[in-house]
């Protein structure tokens, strides 16, 4: 029955006009509908596939300008369509190409964007075929996501590839005067989204920009997700919505540091509900009731699921809390990912399955970031190597990471040496910016300091090492 269905999305009178219109008007329309048709499967008509074929063949390999039938049906033979050379009825239907009325070129291309359409149907129509057999075999036993990510995955990769396929060639100034007339009708202060963290957004070179995944490594308890969650803050208040994908922390507990955050209460107090015993607590904390509430900040916790899972998650997300702008790309948005989960360097050499694993969830976070135009900020645990040194070597298996990520930071506490220049009061931790590929970065020993207040969970950035010191020389030269 489905086949029957399936066979219905054709149209042989639109197929044979293409192909009218390509052997009538030559090699220059058969590189216009080429931009249009996928493959020769774009034919519903197995004959009229063969013939799309051999005239791509004669353009391509044989610098053909224009097409007649004894170079067609000799070209049929070199390529080893026997069946089609040897069959005068296939004869007679190319020379019936030759002898119809063929469209104008404008109306060929018309066309075959309708053919193109019909076999997307087509492919779209066995998609759904293929997801309704896969649930057919559903025991019961499966988690919800993994039942969701069976429906979600195949259609979101089909429709994936047609958005693709629609922007990958295109001329590299096209659209030029447009573009600079936006971008000089709006002008802004950061060329991404703006984390609140301006010394660090000049390092990465411009804020967190679209199709990127920036990465913060630090050693366990010095701070990720404190970090994050200021940066969500800071962003979600300017209206932008962001997903907080938590490996980790539950919601109770990021909604209580979040409050502290923004009442600048006691996390303590909050997470025990004593603030209720504290008038001005609870005056503080019920105030900010409001605010937190239209903060588009959406929480998940995604221990223990499937990369496919998560990558579902955040789909069903852009589409319910941010939406899509007319290239399909997703409209201003964040994704916070905390944090990737990886082994020191030893037990990677004993556990290859987790090595591929750092791979390929690199890989996914990185092609959904391009899919969709948005940024990613993930963050990662550094091995012990990173309490002493920096750069991106200090990740484990860091070259996966490093291939695919805009920027790589290092959040860790200042060295001692550190401390005697560059006082407690400016911070005692520091952000390092050791890899980006947009910005400048960071010259060798510099630094940005961050002043951090864990029982409010607040971070905020301080004076850069050269700041601060040339502060510090101001100070004792008036003195």
């Amino acid at each position: 029955m489905a086949e029957n269905k399936l066979d219905k999305i054709k149209d042989y009178g639109m197929e044979r006009s293409v192909l009218c219109g390509i052997v009538q008007h030559g090699a220059d329309l058969l590189f216009e509908i080429e931009d249009i048709l996928d493959s020769p499967k774009d034919f519903h008509l197995s004959t009229n596939q063969v013939i799309y074929s051999i005239l791509r063949h004669l353009v391509h390999e044989r610098n053909a300008k224009d097409f007649d039938v004894p170079s067609i049906m000799s070209a049929a033979a070199t390529l080893s369509y026997n069946d089609f050379a040897g069959k005068g009825r296939e004869k007679e239907y190319v020379e019936s190409l030759f002898g119809a009325g063929a469209p104008s070129k404008d109306n060929s291309i018309k066309i075959a964007a309708c053919v193109n359409k019909l076999a997307i149907a087509r492919r779209g129509f066995s998609c759904m075929a293929s997801v309704a057999n896969k649930l057919a075999s559903i025991t019961g036993e499966e988690k919800i996501e993994d039942l969701i990510a069976t429906i979600e995955d195949p259609i979101f990769d089909f429709t994936g590839k047609i958005v693709a396929q629609e922007n990958t060639m295109q001329p590299i100034a096209a659209d030029f005067e447009i573009a600079m007339k936006e971008l000089a009708e709006d002008p802004k202060d950061t060329i991404g989204i703006p984390t609140g963290f301006p010394k660090f957004d000049a390092a990465i070179g411009g804020g967190l920009r679209e199709s990127t995944v920036n990465v913060v490594g630090a050693r366990p308890k010095v701070g990720k997700s404190f970090l994050c969650l200021n940066m969500a803050e800071r962003i979600a208040s300017n209206g932008i919505p962001v997903l907080y994908l938590d490996t980790e922390l539950t919601q109770p507990m990021q909604r209580a540091r979040l409050t502290s955050l923004i009442s600048k209460m006691d996390l303590e107090q909050i997470e025990s509900g004593q603030f209720a015993t504290i008038p001005e607590a609870a005056e503080a904390i019920m105030s900010c009731k409001d605010k937190i509430n239209n903060l588009p900040i959406t929480h998940c916790s995604i221990a223990g699921q499937s990369v496919q899972s998560v990558i579902s998650i955040a789909r069903r997300w852009l589409a319910k809390h941010v939406g899509f702008r007319d290239n399909g790309k997703a409209k201003p948005c964040l994704i916070i990912y905390d944090y990737i989960k990886l082994m020191d360097a030893n037990d990677l050499k004993s556990n290859l399955s987790e090595f591929q694993m750092l791979g390929f969830l690199m890989t996914s976070l990185h092609n959904f970031a391009v899919r969709w135009g948005l940024p990613i900020l993930a963050t990662v645990q550094l091995n012990r190597d990173g309490v002493e040194k920096e750069g991106g070597h200090v990740i484990s298996g860091s070259d996966r990471v490093l291939w695919l990520c805009s920027s790589f930071t290092i959040l860790k506490y200042k060295t001692t040496e550190e401390l005697n220049e560059d006082p407690p009061t400016n911070g005692i931790k520091k952000l390092i910016v050791t890899d980006t590929r947009f910005g400048p970065g960071m010259p060798q020993g510099e630094y940005i300091n961050v002043i951090d207040n864990l029982q409010k969970a607040e971070f905020l950035e301080g004076k850069t090492f050269s700041q601060a010191i040339d502060s510090g020389f101001k100070q004792n030269k008036k003195k």
